[in-house]
């Protein structure tokens, strides 16, 4: 039986910080989307000497289903 790497994820911690590695893998989205998020503030981050981390919140908040019009 083979799984996917997404299989495995624990439930998100919403005062947890992430790599961006992780949020990716979270968020289901491609390096070069994330990247773009953190360029175009779509996604805050925080960083920690030179490295970067998402917070669990953000990663929650842009997987959420957008509310009903």
């Amino acid at each position: 039986m083979t799984t996917s790497r997404f299989d495995a994820l624990p439930p998100i911690d919403e005062k947890q910080r992430y790599t961006v590695l992780e949020a990716m893998r979270y968020l289901r989205i491609s390096k070069p989307s994330i990247y773009r998020l953190i360029a175009t503030d779509g996604i805050a981050t925080i960083t920690q000497g030179r490295r970067r981390f998402v917070p669990g919140s953000e990663i929650a908040r842009l997987s959420r289903a957008p509310a009903e019009a």
